[in-house]
């Protein structure tokens, strides 16, 4: 290969000079997006896919600095980047692929993001210029797949709540946070009256009909986006309300528990006109009152029980 010092720094010269190369034929077989930099991250050769994912022709690319592509004000992604071709110009490789921002021709502000990984070229492929080869994986729709996973993981299927899992993680999330800013923090527990009753009479499609309906009641009750309803379980429901007040949240059971006593048994079978009820337990943790997130839900359960066998049909709080 001829010395690349004799080389014009002209991007179409440049590519010129490599495109013979057996580096050159090896990355354009490669079916990843490739790119080759020299120790400042200076892109000296790419393949089509590179070019592709980039949004821009390859002869636009030849010459530019990947650093600079980089979207990140902090410069932290820079630094790794720089230190990664450190490395690996030692033949030290100590660091995983990361996750990058890329400005393109369509993500210009906000960045494509991609998975990045860096290490260093034989000798007898970059010549008498140290190069490195640089994989860029798109990780748009590795993203969209792992959100739509994630959502499917945490829902309940029937009711588009949140499930059980969910409800667990939010609230050890709201626990911190409101213990961190002294905030109060209520749970509200909701349990469908004689539901095994409904079940049994109606059938199990008009039981599925009724969960339903009250998962969109709920939905539709809630007070802000911070508030979290979970099918807690079968026939019950629960929930989360952060910076909620005991008395605030007293409140809104009293207007939920009004909007399912809305609901009735014709909603569901249009067999019967009886009226659906529920029963609930509202706690608060506010002032150190509950030493545990459990020892809320505790709480919580309690007062559920307590309104039940208290005759059902009504809220419990303390």
């Amino acid at each position: 290969m001829q010395n690349r010092k004799n080389a014009t720094s002209n991007p179409t010269q440049l590519f010129n000079f490599y495109k013979d190369s057996s580096l050159a034929r090896m990355i354009n077989f490669i079916n990843e997006a490739v790119v080759v930099l020299d120790a400042n991250g200076s892109i000296e050769m790419l393949n089509t896919n590179a070019a592709n994912l980039l949004g821009n022709q390859r002869d636009a690319l030849l010459g530019e600095n990947l650093l600079e592509l980089a979207v990140d004000e902090t410069g932290h992604v820079q630094s790794q980047m720089m230190r990664c071709l450190t490395n690996a110009s030692s033949n030290i490789i100590d660091s995983p692929p990361f996750e990058v921002r890329l400005a393109t021709t369509e993500f210009k502000k906000s960045g494509l993001s991609v998975e990045l990984s860096i290490s260093s070229l034989p000798e007898e492929l970059s010549s008498s210029n140290t190069l490195f080869l640089c994989i860029l994986r798109d990780l748009t729709l590795h993203k969209a797949e792992y959100v739509s996973l994630k959502r499917k993981a945490e829902t309940d299927y029937l009711t588009g709540l949140a499930n059980r899992h969910r409800f667990a993680d939010y609230l050890s999330e709201q626990w911190e946070r409101c213990d961190e800013d002294n905030l109060p923090l209520s749970i509200i527990f909701i349990d469908i009256d004689h539901f095994k009753v409904f079940n049994d009479e109606y059938g199990h499609i008009a039981g599925d009909r009724c969960l339903k309906r009250i998962g969109e009641t709920l939905s539709l009750s809630l007070p802000n986006r911070d508030t979290l309803a979970a099918r807690y379980g079968g026939e019950e429901f629960a929930l989360i309300l952060p910076n909620c007040s005991a008395q605030t949240a007293q409140l809104l059971a009293i207007r939920i528990k009004r909007h399912l006593n809305q609901l009735s048994a014709r909603h569901f079978t249009m067999l019967s006109n009886s009226k659906l009820t529920v029963s609930m337990g509202v706690a608060t943790h506010d002032q150190n009152r509950y030493e545990s997130k459990d020892a809320l839900l505790k709480a919580a359960d309690t007062l559920l029980y307590q309104a039940k066998s208290q005759g059902r049909d009504q809220i419990c709080y303390l």
